[in-house]
């Protein structure tokens, strides 16, 4: 059975097979779990810990972020949170003459001068230093001996050198030599020496890089070492946790409150939020409690500050701009060494420019190294890699950490002075007690005596005493 097959479709209609359309689908990233510490509700209202909260849709898109581990620790220790309460509730109210130039003047006119007068002293100021003749300071610039020359005389050579116009006066000199002053006798000397301004730059070059160098190497070290300590400490987790827990405490029913995280620089205000006790801040109170509990949950303290320490005064980017001048500067005399026309030159420091540049290249590998880690912290905090600075960052964590160590101090001082005030509050009631007792054991003492003189005087008097019912009773 069937009908009569349809038509052809009219030519330059496509003829091909109509596919149902599909859909794309996307796999989403499951969201992480991330739950947040329970707290009781306090019976009164409590003061802000005014922490910077971090956005629950920040928290659970970053997997692997440290308040995804806090969530899942298990308390170390347990807050007191009726201490809590009491310390931080909120209160209710009711309503000359140059004397250096001592030659006679009949010598002077005897020098020929080719140099500006200024010029030419500040040349003799640098060649005294050496005390040795000319022809041998400029023996050692022309041997590229570093370790007679030294870093800083080559530095002051560097700014002495002959100028252009000075070259050239004391090159077209033909008078007595000898008549020369001591300045341009010496530069008469370093001209005749092939490349000596570059040999002077290879040489500064070789000192400087060799401690410029070993100091990137030790501080991109420092960089790394700081930064894994502190994504890989479980005590700075405990610790998290334990502020996590309290601060949700006395912000609960707050803008602030039921936080699942908070960022790291709200640890320094800690030292913000003031109890009711005198000089005693959440930080202390915080520190206090943990010393008592579990002391080791400081001890990301003690392994982070020195390390911290070591690098507060420097900078990751001062470091890559002084790491990109010092690489300019090697392309700059590389280049004027493969221009040079003197051989001796190109094959005494060819190695020397082949070592330096591979040790640029291993400083700029460890340097991206750090900034990746540096990427790895920003994420694991929770920070916003755009605007995330690692030197900030880990200063903001270093003052935190003497807080820490300054609030401990502060609490064991205070209870040092709380012990003595309390001693002498004893040693007070006792001694006043014992006054106390002296006085009236005295009064009786004394009542006693005043009785007796009473009736021995009225007997002497001739007065009859009155018999008592006791005495009569005897009889």
């Amino acid at each position: 059975m069937g009908g009569p097959p349809p038509p052809p479709p009219p030519p330059g209609v496509n003829t091909a097979p109509i596919m149902p359309s599909v859909v794309p689908t996307y796999q989403m990233a499951a969201p992480i779990s991330i739950i947040v510490v329970p707290t009781p509700t306090p019976s009164k209202k409590m003061k802000i810990y005014n922490w910077t909260k971090i956005q629950d849709r920040t928290l659970r898109t970053s997997a692997g972020n440290v308040w995804e581990k806090v969530s899942a620790l298990s308390d170390r220790i347990h807050p007191d949170f009726h201490a809590v309460e009491e310390m931080f509730s909120q209160k209710t109210v009711s309503h000359a003459n140059d004397m250096s130039d001592s030659a006679p003047m009949k010598k002077k006119s005897e020098v020929i001068s080719l140099l500006d007068s200024k010029r030419s002293m500040n040349i003799n100021i640098f060649l005294k230093q050496f005390k040795r003749a000319n022809s041998e300071i400029v023996s050692l610039i022309s041997a590229g001996d570093t370790q007679q020359l030294g870093q800083e005389k080559l530095v002051l050579l560097q700014k002495i050198m002959p100028q252009p116009d000075e070259v050239e006066a004391i090159s077209r000199f033909e008078g007595d030599e000898t008549k020369l002053g001591n300045a341009e006798q010496f530069f008469k000397e370093l001209i005749k020496v092939g490349d000596y301004k570059l040999r002077v730059n290879i040489m500064i070059l070789n000192i400087d890089f060799v401690s410029t160098a070993a100091e990137m190497r030790a501080t991109l070290n420092d960089y790394k070492s700081a930064i894994e300590t502190t994504i890989s400490s479980i005590s700075l987790e405990q610790f998290l946790r334990l502020v996590l827990r309290i601060g949700n405490f006395m912000n609960k029913g707050r803008y602030a409150g039921n936080a699942a995280g908070f960022r790291l620089c709200s640890l320094c205000k800690l030292t913000d939020t003031k109890s009711n006790r005198s000089r005693v801040t959440l930080l202390h109170y915080i520190v206090e409690e943990v010393y008592k509990q579990d002391e080791a949950m400081l001890t990301f303290v003690e392994k982070l500050q020195p390390l911290l320490l070591s690098i507060s005064r420097k900078s990751l980017d001062n470091l890559e701009s002084e790491l990109n001048v010092t690489k300019g500067s090697v392309s700059t005399i590389s280049k004027a060494i493969k221009q040079s026309k003197e051989e001796l030159i190109k094959e005494k420091y060819k190695d020397f420019i082949a070592d330096v540049t591979n040790q640029l290249k291993e400083i700029y590998h460890q340097l991206d190294e750090v900034k990746n880690q540096s990427k790895k912290l920003a994420k694991f905090f929770c920070e916003d890699e755009k605007t995330f600075s690692v030197d900030e960052f880990l200063l903001e964590l270093l003052t935190f950490l003497e807080k820490c160590e300054q609030a401990h101090t502060d609490n064991v001082r205070r209870k040092e002075l709380e012990e003595k005030n309390a001693k002498r509050k004893r040693e007070r009631e006792e001694a006043s007690k014992k006054k106390t007792a002296k006085k009236q054991s005295k009064r009786e003492s004394e009542g006693e005596v005043d009785l007796v003189e009473m009736l021995l005087g009225e007997i002497k008097n001739g007065k009859t005493l009155r018999r008592t019912r006791r005495t009569e009773r005897a009889n």
